[in-house]
């Protein structure tokens, strides 16, 4: 146990919540929540660093949060080093023994990719392409560690100042093994995607896909990440998974040929999809919307991407490594960011283990580990591109730069004068009532029904991109849709 006099308490004005945390940090604001966790930023004391520090609570309620808490936590200490993934700077625990939340201590972005999008700011198209090409350097990095990131959304996506991005909220990730193993069993139960980012095969899947179909998982959702880009609004924002399933058919059309879903779903679901109709009563087109009319801005490079990105048949979806060499991100391609994890990730370590205690002596190994790991671990370790011959990107983060959140620039500013001046800084939680929705959120361990608040912001709008009336779709009136639902909806 660590010395009762190195921690305090906080409690959030506005709120029940208190955080308990090390004298050497002071929190500014709450920046985010959720049913198992919450986000503050806070100023290092002995750096004058703004950091952000998740408070993952109420862990060992549940085995599923338990394991998804230690999942997240082991996956950024595997991926730390990487510039285009959320950092671990450090883990703490106030009670090494006894404890059920502990603290997970990053880098403070300034924004999500979900605010960005949905805020006055306006994009250019070096935006879309820069922050395209920094997903897919993530994904590359992360696939080749044999992971999955399976939640990938616009509110998982931090974003700073000059348009760097981070991945975060890995607490959803799978890994691959043998399809008869326990663990494979195990990686495809207890777990709902968010709905609108959600690839189609996984909602007709009966079983597991092979490991080179899962990746084009992630794909799928840098294609809806993309489409919302370009548009502003949500491309496919199903109000349930059956008209879920409406709105892409509809967006994509439906191929004379779908035998790329017969093997993976049940001939019920595959009849219902054929059994479509507009509202004429006609068959949907076989070909997608025209993507070039709906976004005019984007060029045809770009327009090509998209379309591989949302192929519906998961075979014909280009792989993070075919999207780094795509035109349209051509421009920003750095190949000191193109590499592989130059280790596999070990799920079998810790997902098998159902002892309340193991799991326990894992987390606070973890800590320990973060504890003993040396600052300049959080340096990025690739080469520097001075020390090399090979080309630059012809444009770089400081030439497109997007503005910050004002009241998080304020917020922050404000915490450092009156630590200056030696006076308190009055915690507030302004993770619901930040009048330009720029908050950071989203960073934390929910249930596997959760939506996080930019979710629900986006559920109460009428945020999404509008289809022809003639490309709306209808099932046959016969069809059972509670039971499709269940199906559709069902976890994986």
């Amino acid at each position: 146990m660590t010395p009762a006099d190195e921690w305090y308490t906080v409690a959030l004005e506005g709120s029940n919540e208190t955080f308990t945390i090390r004298k050497n940090y002071k929190i500014i604001r709450k920046i985010g929540s959720g049913s198992y966790g919450s986000v503050c930023s806070a100023v290092q004391l002995d750096t004058n660093e703004v950091v952000a520090i998740k408070k993952c609570f109420r862990i060992f309620d549940k085995k599923l949060v338990t394991k998804r808490c230690l999942r997240e936590i082991k996956l950024l200490q595997h991926f730390n080093n990487h510039p285009r993934i959320i950092n671990l700077r450090s883990l703490d625990l106030a009670d090494y023994h006894h404890f059920n939340e502990i603290y997970l201590i990053q880098n403070c972005c300034d924004t999500t990719m979900a605010d960005i999008i949905h805020s006055r700011l306006q994009l250019e198209p070096v935006h879309y392409q820069w922050f395209m090409y920094q997903i897919f350097s993530a994904l590359k990095y992360i696939h080749s560690a044999n992971v999955l990131h399976r939640d990938l959304k616009p509110a998982n996506i931090l974003v700073n100042q000059n348009c760097d991005l981070r991945i975060c909220d890995f607490g959803m990730a799978r890994g691959f093994s043998k399809p008869s193993s326990r663990l494979e069993t195990q990686n495809m139960t207890h777990y709902v995607v968010t709905r609108w980012y959600r690839a189609p095969e996984i909602m007709l899947s009966r079983h597991s896909y092979d490991k080179a179909s899962k990746f084009f998982f992630d794909l799928w959702s840098a294609g809806c990440i993309f489409a919302e880009l370009l548009g502003r609004k949500v491309l496919f924002k199903g109000t349930d998974y059956v008209d879920q399933l409406h709105k892409i058919v509809g967006v994509l059309g439906l191929p004379e040929d779908t035998s790329f879903w017969d093997k993976t779903a049940s001939e019920s679901v595959v009849d219902y999809i054929k059994n479509l109709r507009d509202t004429h009563g006609q068959r949907p087109p076989a070909e997608p919307i025209d993507f070039a009319a709906q976004f005019p801005e984007c060029s045809p490079e770009g327009i090509e991407l998209l379309k591989q990105l949302l192929h519906l048949d998961p075979s014909r979806r280009i792989t993070a490594n075919e999207a780094l060499e795509h035109p349209f991100v051509e421009q920003m391609r750095d190949p000191a960011e193109e590499i592989d994890c130059p280790d596999l990730f070990d799920f079998e370590s810790f997902e098998l283990i159902e002892d309340e205690h193991a799991l326990r002596q894992c987390i606070v190994r973890e800590v320990l580990q973060s504890k003993g790991r040396s600052a300049s671990l959080r340096v990025p370790s690739f080469h520097s591109m001075e020390e090399d011959n090979r080309p630059r990107r012809r444009y770089t983060g400081s030439s497109i730069s997007t503005p910050q959140s004002a009241s998080a620039t304020e917020a922050h500013l404000n915490a450092m004068a009156a630590i200056q001046q030696g006076k308190d800084i009055a915690v507030r939680d302004t993770a619901l009532d930040d009048a330009q929705g720029m908050i950071m959120g989203s960073e934390f361990v929910g249930e596997p029904e959760d939506m996080d608040e930019d979710d629900f912001k986006l559920m109460d709008s009428d945020d999404s991109i509008r289809m022809d009336h003639n490309r709306r779709l209808f099932g046959p009136s016969n069809a059972n849709r509670q039971e499709l639902e269940r199906h559709l909806s069902r976890d994986w």
